[in-house]
């Protein structure tokens, strides 16, 4: 079972979906994943790359786009924040992956002065932010949670840190969408860490597991 967006399900011809460890390629995406994908390498940054066809090498990025129907884009993700975006009125998607460095990079405001340059209009697109390590289990050191209160902080740090040294990413990437002004936003709460556990893990952790499996969440328009 993978998990889908109720909000980029309304996206006129859109699929997408947010893997899980029971599915970790999206099963409605999965064949023409493998046909179709770009080549890059996720280095935890901030630059990104427009695909333009099947098997495009795209270099070290974190962040798709493409205007191309059809052309399925998606990062992979094991407690990172993974955040699939869609033109409200189809024939454009973007996959971003943010972890706590590509975040402080500001990854999202750099993928959107791209688009904004293309002419696109942030009321225009939707976003949803998938499965990632919550605050109940995202520990990190004084220093990063100082650095993320003194970035972020300006409404308060009880939204970004909940608790001490617990940092909450998903919500630090809510907010980088809304301050580009996209208002449309569906936050899927469920922490990779420790959803389902012990019995049944729903997804892959690499802080609870130590290992490099994943899972992925793709967009196709």
């Amino acid at each position: 079972m993978h998990l889908t967006s109720p909000l980029l399900s309304t996206v006129p011809g859109l699929l997408h979906g947010f893997g899980t460890i029971e599915e970790p390629v999206p099963a409605r995406l999965a064949a023409e994943w493998e046909e179709l994908q770009p080549r890059w390498r996720q280095v935890h940054g901030a630059a990104q790359a427009e695909v333009f066809g099947p098997g495009h090498a795209c270099g070290e990025v974190d962040a798709l786009y493409t205007m191309q129907a059809g052309q399925p884009v998606g990062v992979v993700t094991a407690d990172c924040v993974p955040i699939l975006l869609a033109r409200r009125r189809g024939g454009a998607v973007a996959a971003v992956h943010a972890g706590w460095r590509g975040t402080r990079a500001r990854i999202l405001r750099e993928l959107w002065k791209t688009l904004s340059e293309r002419g696109e209009k942030p009321s225009e697109w939707v976003a949803a932010i998938g499965p990632s390590i919550g605050p109940c289990c995202y520990e990190v050191s004084p220093e990063l949670a100082e650095e993320f209160r003194h970035e972020f902080g300006g409404r308060g740090s009880r939204w970004i840190l909940p608790e001490p040294r617990k940092l909450d990413l998903a919500a630090v990437n809510q907010a980088e969408l809304r301050a580009i002004g996209i208002t449309e936003i569906d936050l899927l709460r469920a922490c990779t860490c420790c959803a389902g556990m012990p019995e049944h893990p729903l997804f892959h952790s690499y802080r609870r597991e130590k290992a490099a499996t994943r899972q992925w969440s793709i967009v196709r328009a």
